[in-house]
């Protein structure tokens, strides 16, 4: 896997660079400041962005949707040392496909990125029950949050208007019912709603009742 890692820790990020080298992946470049990592996001077209949020006078929330426009085929996702579930909201909704901890350890960051890398979002449970649980205002018009599901969140979401339970989402979807929750979940926090009705109400107002549901069985 081709990485871009950006962390203003220059010591952290280049020994985070020769852990994720020694598990066989291209680190192909390591920045500091949320613009070169832009432009070096620009430059290599790496799979994954491993992006921090906080850098002095910057933000790496200002560059996720930039890194996204610039290059859709690549994920940014979020390696952050504060458990903020704010932060969690703002970066998913910036179009980061994941967040994760830096206390985590290198293993749950390598799960993190081939999850990634393969179109799931990726939020650890915990926080992502944080994020949830914390009103926030909602960001972009209903078509521009929809659009930020990913496209087996979009199937959860049919599947969720069609009335399926979580148990029977994940046999339509083949899935555990683990996997099945944390997709529902997603599809709530990435819509700003706080239930599936709240959701569905979105969809119905957007038009976006294509595709499998249970009316489809």
């Amino acid at each position: 896997m081709r990485i871009v890692l950006c962390d203003d820790h220059r010591l952290l990020a280049e020994a985070l660079a020769t852990a994720l080298r020694a598990h066989g992946h291209e680190v192909v470049a390591v920045t500091v400041t949320p613009e070169l990592g832009y432009q070096a996001v620009v430059e290599h077209r790496p799979d994954v962005c491993l992006l921090d949020l906080t850098f002095p006078g910057a933000s790496g929330l200002d560059v996720i949707a930039r890194i996204t426009a610039a290059h859709p085929a690549g994920k940014v996702l979020v390696l952050s040392g504060r458990a903020d579930p704010e932060l969690v909201r703002a970066a998913v909704a910036a179009g980061a496909a994941g967040f994760v901890l830096k206390h985590q350890g290198i293993g749950r960051i390598q799960l993190a990125l081939d999850s990634v890398r393969t179109g799931q979002t990726v939020i650890d449970p915990t926080l992502l029950q944080a994020a949830l649980t914390v009103p926030v205002p909602r960001r972009g018009t209903g078509t521009q949050r929809l659009s930020s599901l990913t496209p087996r969140e979009r199937e959860a979401l049919r599947w969720i208007a069609g009335g399926g339970s979580t148990k029977e989402i994940a046999r339509a979807m083949q899935v555990s019912q683990s996997t099945a929750r944390t997709h529902v979940q997603n599809v709530l926090m990435k819509l700003g709603v706080r239930s599936r009705l709240q959701a569905v109400a979105l969809m119905a107002r957007e038009d976006l009742g294509d595709g499998p549901g249970r009316g489809a069985e």
